[in-house]
């Protein structure tokens, strides 16, 4: 490469672990480690009681995960950072569970039981869930089955702008713009009556979801804007409340003595230190202040693999089902000799949607994934070539991956033959000066990146990638929570993101494409621009249309089989958009002091310290 030198000084930089866009695998296997973090089940005692220190130890917990999250209102928050703070502030009616070979399952939490549903006459399914006797919110007010009517309501309301708004859909009478849940609350009997238009495999795990979290009526509607930000007012029902929000430094939770399982919630505090700062963050786990933290140097990962006193000690590398890609608003036109990308409407005279789709394709053909994850990321990650990671069952039995289509080859034999296929497409269209070997008249577009250091190394490496070639890249840093934003507005021509799983089905990455989802980024299908992807369409239908209708297929069939094939074509019709251009499949490192017991590590990104303890 011509750039080999800025690549190298990409590689010396750290690679944090990307909290991402929220939030498993087909093998659900926990990803934790035996006698360091494996949870204990619910009514198990680790030797202490609240309040009292294990061998003089204060129960004091401090771990970093990313910097200030963009929101932590259950209704609102789409990443992974903010979902581990709501996983350890608030219950829902499920929660996962490690259980004594090491799998993770679904536990009641809230609810009394987890249940199974009745098939009504009209085909649909009915859960009655009975809440526990006695709960309570953080400030000792009495928690109600209406709370979770009332949360789930607010969260499909269009009105509350809800990016998984979508993820009700499992319900009857769910509708992007005026839904009526089927769902009904009888407090005296403390019970949920929700019913499902269709069998939903993954049902149990949703209940387990942030997004299905409880919230108090009377504290929301008080303070709408701003009720998550004061502990005063961020009432919530989890194993710890809010005592401390200091924007910029740390988020502090203590003890909820009003948690239905306080008993065995050991931590009397669990403070979120709030930092983007790669060094600064190793540092602090080096030097003890830190006791967790999701952030691992590059430079330090092949130390720490190589060295058995850390590797599987305090360094781990856990299960992670999710993949990390790039995304293109497809309303951006990348017609050539207009300068700079534009979604101005005179930039697509004479240039198509299906062009740009082609130009994308070639983007992600001159990506050598296979550098990335052996010289960037060294923690095990896989160069993707789908967008569903692998390891996730299609619903048959058959692993999804070994099924599903590639769209390039992460064979490192094929380098060069993609090299070649990218060419010949951006030739169709660009000027190529065979002296040079670049293209002289393709448009400037924006990268847009959260600064860590790691996310700055991958979009070096990927500048030079495209540098050899004459495409330019100008980088726009912003912040995480601002990039958020920006992404829900479309302001944006390219960004790096992530996706991990929501719950363990494929169904989880590809429902985030329909129209009306709030992390629909790319905008596909979405009406009244020039570059919309309604006009991918098949000849009888809009590209949304059809890919609608797959996922409607998904979510309301019952024939396991008949799912899997529409999973497989809607995969399809997302790649075949080039929207989405997928780099690698996650792996998380991470590390953790010797003493810190009794944590859940999940594949999903979440890590819950309801049961953790330090060890004296």
């Amino acid at each position: 490469m011509k750039k080999l030198f800025s690549l190298l000084l990409a590689v010396l930089m750290l690679l944090a672990v990307l909290m991402l866009s929220a939030c498993l695998v087909g093998c659900v296997q926990s990803g934790n480690t035996p006698g360091n973090n494996s949870e204990t089940t619910p009514g198990g005692d680790p030797g202490t009681t609240p309040g009292e220190p294990a061998g003089g130890v204060a129960q004091e917990l401090t771990v970093c995960t990313g910097p200030d999250p963009e929101t932590i209102d259950p209704a609102l928050n789409s990443s992974v950072d903010g979902a581990i703070m709501l996983s350890n502030a608030f219950s829902g009616l499920y929660q996962w569970h490690t259980n004594e070979d090491g799998m993770q399952t679904i536990i009641a939490d809230c609810a009394q039981e987890v249940v199974k549903p009745t098939q009504l006459d009209d085909g649909t399914y009915q859960y009655v869930i009975t809440l526990k006797e006695g709960l309570k919110w953080s400030d000792g007010t009495e928690l109600k089955a209406s709370d979770f009517t009332y949360s789930w309501n607010r969260a499909v309301d269009p009105n509350t702008l809800s990016d998984y708004q979508y993820i009700f859909d499992v319900i009857a009478g769910y509708s992007d713009t005026t839904p009526e849940l089927a769902i009904e609350a009888d407090d005296a009997a403390r019970t949920i009556t929700i019913v499902t238009s269709a069998l939903c495999p993954y049902f149990d795990q949703l209940m387990a979801f942030p997004t299905y979290f409880p919230v108090r009526k009377d504290i929301v509607e008080a303070n709408p804007d701003d009720w998550t930000f004061s502990a005063d007012t961020y009432v919530s029902n989890g194993a710890f409340k809010m005592a401390e929000w200091t924007v910029g430094d740390k988020i502090v939770f203590v003890r909820n003595e009003n948690y239905w399982n306080a008993a065995n919630v050991k931590l009397d505090k669990l403070t979120f230190a709030l930092s983007s700062d790669d060094d600064a963050i190793f540092a602090n786990f080096e030097n003890g202040t830190y006791q967790y933290t999701t952030t691992v140097p590059i430079s330090q990962i092949p130390v720490l693999k190589n060295d058995p006193n850390r590797m599987n000690v305090d360094f781990f590398i856990g299960d992670y089902s999710g993949t990390y890609f790039l995304q293109f608003n497809v309303e951006q036109s990348f017609k050539p000799g207009i300068g700079n990308v534009s979604d101005d409407p005179a930039a697509w005279t004479d240039w198509t949607p299906a062009q740009n789709a082609e130009v994308r394709h070639a983007l992600g053909l001159l990506i050598d994934r296979n550098y990335i994850v052996d010289s960037i990321t060294q923690g095990g990650q896989l160069p993707a070539y789908g967008f569903v990671p692998a390891g996730m069952d299609d619903g048959t039995g058959t692993e999804f991956r070994a099924k599903a289509e590639k769209w390039w080859s992460v064979d490192p034999a094929d380098k060069e033959a993609n090299v070649a296929e990218a060419l010949d497409i951006l030739k169709k269209y660009y000027t190529f000066d065979e002296a040079t070997g670049t293209f002289t008249d393709f448009p400037v577009f924006e990268y847009s990146v959260n600064p860590t250091s790691g996310n700055i190394a991958m979009c070096a490496a990927i500048q030079d990638m495209w540098d050899d070639y004459g495409i330019t890249v100008s980088v726009d840093q912003r912040d995480w929570a601002v990039i958020q934003t920006a992404l829900s507005n479309g302001d944006f021509t390219m960004s790096r993101l992530g996706w991990i799983a929501d719950y363990i089905d494929p169904i989880t990455f590809l429902e985030i494409y329909v129209a009306a989802s709030g992390n629909n980024h790319p905008r596909l299908g979405k009406d009244g621009a020039v570059g919309s992807a309604a006009v991918y369409g098949n000849g009888s239908q809009t590209w949304n249309e059809a890919y609608e209708q797959l996922i409607t297929t998904i979510k309301t069939s019952s024939d396991m089989q008949a799912r899997a094939d529409a999973m497989y074509q809607a995969e399809k019709a997302l790649m075949d958009t080039y929207a989405v251009i997928p780099i690698y499949y996650y792996t998380n490192p991470y590390l953790a002091k010797t003493n810190v017991k009794d944590f859940l590590y999940s594949p999903l990104g979440f890590v819950y310290f309801r049961t953790a303890y330090i060890e004296g």
